[in-house]
């Protein structure tokens, strides 16, 4: 799952829809992450990764999303201009009270499905990631609380401050490294040392492989005047770097991996209505229309995921 800001309501409910048709196709009702053998998020799909992987339905996590969003950024969490210019946007305290709520104080070790959230060490500028213990290396932080792990992964630059952990310190979004973090989870598949949590017996070559990417929306543009940002200087950059950053990662990766599994790959990113920043939350009604599933998606979810 991608990174993308308050457009994660659209990878959340794309999911809920994918687990209800799920459910009537196979006459079986389970929780989509536990048809999954691995799941791996960034940002806000980190957060939804770990809603999935502690057992709980596509369909409430998508509904948390409802009440999250809004929540998180609301006019009255943004922080003023004369702020901003040494704060990040928004206050993380909403965000950091919902995901105290949803998870409470279990850990790496509560998961049901392997799972890995990405994340970006301020300090050293390289990747700092979050795994269960799907390889035996990982048991030093198996402990790790997950509200800090999704606290972390969506600590985009600008947006939100960034977050320590018990076993790491200034944690940013993962987004920063790999926002679409397809790539990732095909390399990690292929270094399970156990059989998935699921039973599965761990890949050992790419035809092992099948994965399903899910996106935050496909944006028709940018959301910013491409000839000021040109010749735009650090104000004006600062408020749109993540998104330059996240969109050209997110492509990048999506080639790759649709290289690497061919057949086996299908990516479920719908093509926006219109440009939308990572925290808009005024347009949120218009990506009720985009979750719907295609008969490309069909088709492929029953020839390899039922």
């Amino acid at each position: 799952m991608d990174g993308g800001g308050a457009r994660g309501y659209l990878s959340a409910r794309i999911l809920a829809n994918v687990e209800t048709y799920m459910d009537q196709a196979s006459g079986s009702k389970i929780p989509l992450g536990q048809r999954f053998d691995f799941i791996v998020g960034t940002s806000t799909g980190g957060i939804i990764a770990l809603g999935l992987a502690t057992g709980r339905s596509a369909g409430e996590v998508a509904k948390f999303y409802e009440r999250l969003v809004p929540n998180v950024f609301a006019q009255t969490a943004r922080r003023s201009l004369a702020v901003r210019s040494y704060k990040p946007k928004y206050d993380n305290g909403p965000l950091r009270i919902a995901l105290a709520d949803l998870f409470k104080d279990t850990t790496l070790e509560d998961v049901q499905t392997d799972v890995c959230i990405t994340g970006v060490a301020l300090q050293t500028g390289k990747p700092r990631f979050h795994k269960s213990l799907y390889r035996a290396v990982y048991i030093g932080r198996i402990k790790e609380r997950l509200r800090d792990i999704a606290l972390a992964t969506s600590a985009a630059p600008t947006y939100f401050e960034a977050h320590s952990l018990t076993h790491s310190d200034r944690i940013i979004d993962g987004g920063v490294c790999a926002n679409n973090p397809a790539v990732i989870a095909i390399v990690d598949a292929l270094n399970f040392e156990r059989a998935s949590m699921r039973g599965a017996e761990p890949a050992r070559i790419m035809d092992d492989i099948v994965m399903m990417s899910v996106g935050t929306g496909e944006q028709p543009s940018m959301p910013y005047d491409v000839n000021k940002l040109a010749t735009g200087g650090l104000i004006e950059w600062a408020q749109y770097i993540a998104d330059v950053m996240f969109e050209s990662q997110s492509a990048v990766a999506d080639t790759q991996a649709r290289f690497l599994l061919k057949e086996n790959y299908i990516r479920i990113n719908p093509r926006l209505g219109s440009a939308l920043p990572l925290d808009d939350i005024d347009h949120l009604s218009e990506l009720k229309n985009l979750y719907d599933i295609s008969r490309f998606e069909e088709a492929f979810i029953k020839r390899y995921l039922l």
